[in-house]
């Protein structure tokens, strides 16, 4: 039996429509966002280039071996001569030459200074992936907010329809005033420029997906209802403080910079010093003129080279000042960033602590609201409430049901805050999130429509 292409594609159409949604989760938007992500791709260059400065600075220290050579072409001539004569012969000769640095303390801190620049480095890098996965799930969340906005939006209109409805019926009966109408669909209009505002958001939400991942998602899971909203553990904000000072990466960076600019200064002063260097050379050369030793001439040569530095026009001197400054400069910044990673981890102790008590207050006061807007309803049936005192009542139990929502996830990206601030936070943070995400709830990309 051979089916018609329209009836081949209604049934494509049909089974695509039955197929299953795959949304993306947490930890896989994480993953992808390791590989494609623009910011940490270009931290991580500027990681594995500072990464070398051990070796740069280290084969300062150590043996260097060279092998020159030199080739010539002559003409020589004798005008004076009763019989001038003129000659032509080439000489050439080649030569090893091991230079080992035997006392050189510039060099020497150099190399002391590339490790605090190296771990400057680690620190930085390690900075940056918690701030990936900062990043990542603050865009995640931000979705989910968005989301959970719409949602609101959507059953306040429902819910105003539903009343606009309803007052017309009542109005065509006469049983209520046509202000009461006029009240409704003010309230619908307005209710319907939202959903349209919230369903730009939303769609717009998923943008910062595709800049971290490479990919354009369009569908995500949402958070389970039942997910753990706890106080900070432990219940100190002293010793959240003291982990700070130990593991903020910002932290470990700026005092490593800090060491870096103590070893500069090291090196400045190490000017004033002299210098001892050893060599070893072994040359051949060939001359194809005549010459008094032979035309072949093999030489070995050990040799110490002392440099001991007397005036460098000030230079040293004012090399010496401005390590001083930079090393000042440093723990100056040292001072400032302790003190700023100290105000943050207790600013983000307190948030924690309010988030929970916020996310069951907002639980609470949507039970609270569901039992004004039903006891409104019923004094509006009985004449004792207005249509306006009903709209206010609905309105501010889909504000209490976003807000609850918006509590919860403010408190899920404060939690990640403050284990980034105390340097803790890691991929398995995320991964842990991932298990109280609902595979049963997808949410999909709004397509805002033109009304």
């Amino acid at each position: 039996m051979k089916i018609r292409p329209t009836i081949a594609r209604a049934l494509g159409i049909v089974m695509l429509a039955a197929a299953p949604v795959h949304a993306e989760t947490l930890e896989e938007i994480y993953n992808l966002a390791v590989i494609n992500d623009p910011q940490l791709g270009s931290a991580q260059a500027v990681f594995l280039s500072r990464n070398e400065v051990v070796a740069q600075s280290r084969a300062r220290i150590l043996p260097n071996v060279s092998l020159v050579g030199q080739t010539s072409d002559n003409m020589r001539r004798f005008p004076t001569n009763p019989s001038p004569a003129t000659s032509n012969f080439n000489d050439h000769n080649w030569a090893a030459v091991l230079n080992q640095p035997i006392f050189r303390l510039d060099s020497w801190y150099s190399f002391q200074q590339s490790k605090n620049i190296q771990a400057e480095a680690v620190a930085t890098f390690a900075a940056e992936q918690q701030a990936l996965l900062i990043r990542v799930s603050e865009s995640y969340f931000a979705i989910l907010r968005a989301n959970a906005a719409l949602s609101a939006t959507n059953a306040e209109r429902d819910a105003v329809q539903r009343q606009l409805e309803q007052v017309q019926q009542r109005f065509d009966v006469g049983l209520v005033a046509i202000t009461d109408v006029l009240e409704s669909q003010a309230a619908y209009d307005s209710s319907t420029v939202n959903v349209i505002e919230s369903e730009g958001a939303q769609s717009t939400s998923f943008e910062p997906l595709f800049r971290l991942t490479g990919s354009n998602l369009q569908d995500v899971n949402g958070l389970v209802e039942d997910f753990p909203v706890r106080y900070p553990d432990p219940q100190n904000e002293d010793a959240w403080v003291s982990t700070a000072m130990e593991h903020n990466y910002s932290l470990i960076a700026t005092r490593e910079r800090l060491r870096t600019a103590e070893r500069g200064l090291q090196i400045a002063k190490a000017g004033h010093y002299p210098t001892i260097d050893a060599q070893a050379t072994w040359g051949h050369q060939v001359s194809g003129a005549n010459a008094f030793l032979g035309s072949k001439i093999d030489q070995r040569t050990y040799l110490l080279n002392l440099n001991v530095p007397i005036y460098q026009g000030g230079g040293v001197r004012a090399n010496v000042k401005q390590a001083r400054y930079n090393v000042e400069a440093a723990q100056k910044n040292l001072d400032f960033v302790e003190k700023q990673v100290a105000e943050a981890t207790r600013i983000l102790y307190t948030a924690i602590n309010t988030d929970v008590a916020r996310v069951r207050a907002r639980l609470r006061g949507i039970e609270s609201s569901q039992s004004a807007l039903d006891a409104t309803q019923t004094g509006y049936e009985v004449g004792t409430r207005n249509i306006v005192d009903v709209l206010d009542a609905q309105q501010s139990l889909y504000r209490s049901q976003f807000q609850y929502a918006d509590a919860r996830y403010i408190y899920v990206l404060d939690t990640l805050l403050l284990k980034q601030s105390v340097g803790t936070l890691n991929p398995e943070d995320l991964y842990e999130l991932n298990r109280f995400l609902d595979d049963t709830d997808i949410i999909s990309r709004n397509t805002p429509t033109t009304r």
